[in-house]
């Protein structure tokens, strides 16, 4: 019976992960004006801007890793780092580019924590893709994350019991709505735009490169 209630009690903890850590992207940044660049403090030192038809194919990365800290529950939830590519087509209506996701990967996560006297093991996919526009030199994307259910087992004391959690699907549009902020760069880290996980501790990382020899598409590991 004990069992029976910490598993709904998980259930309820790892959609409040990942509907806070949806909600919250909008409240870290507010929108930058039109035609200016990302605040720097979200992305550091880019170098220099290029133009939107600098490159016609950039990579994507992502790097999340997130932890709900509770009374008795700590839980952290970790998207391995992997990541997509991404085309850029001149586009003769009201924007310099558009950006469509060459192929939508599936990427690995891994849950694990304490939730009162037991500890959590869990994993699960998930499917990224992205999409948006270049103006000025600054890419807007609008990323999609859509979460399988989670599997794992949660052991008591000497007792285990496997379980599963439903799944979500989410899209980040960054504090505008228009989609989160990355400028053109020619530095070899490429640019990274980071949100505050504000359900506990931890960040949302998506970095975004144009030479995507310099990332792999699906964590090696």
């Amino acid at each position: 019976m004990k069992l029976k209630i910490f598993h709904r009690t998980l259930t309820v903890a790892l959609l409040l992960v990942l509907c806070t850590s949806c909600s919250a992207l909008s409240l870290v940044n507010p929108p930058s004006d039109a035609g200016d660049p990302p605040a720097a403090d979200a992305s550091g030192d880019t170098g220099e801007v290029l133009t939107c038809f600098h490159a016609n194919n950039y990579v994507l990365s992502f790097d999340h890793t997130l932890t709900v800290n509770q009374e008795g529950t700590s839980l952290t939830h970790i998207l391995k780092q992997g990541g997509i590519a991404l085309l850029s087509e001149a586009n003769s209506g009201g924007h310099d580019a558009v950006i469509t996701t060459a192929s939508p990967q599936t990427l690995n996560f891994e849950y694990m924590g304490v939730l009162g006297p037991c500890s959590v093991d869990a994993a699960g996919t998930v499917n990224v893709s992205a999409e948006g526009y270049c103006d000025a030199g600054i890419i807007y994307l609008n990323i999609t994350e859509d979460w399988s259910d989670t599997e794992g087992t949660m052991t008591c004391e000497d007792s285990s019991v496997p379980f599963s959690a439903p799944g979500a699907s989410f899209t980040h549009s960054g504090a505008s709505g228009l989609g989160e902020e990355f400028l053109i760069t020619g530095d070899s880290n490429g640019h990274t735009v980071m949100r505050e996980f504000l359900g506990g501790e931890g960040y949302h990382s998506w970095t975004l490169m144009m030479d995507i020899s310099l990332v792999p598409l699906v964590d090696e590991d």
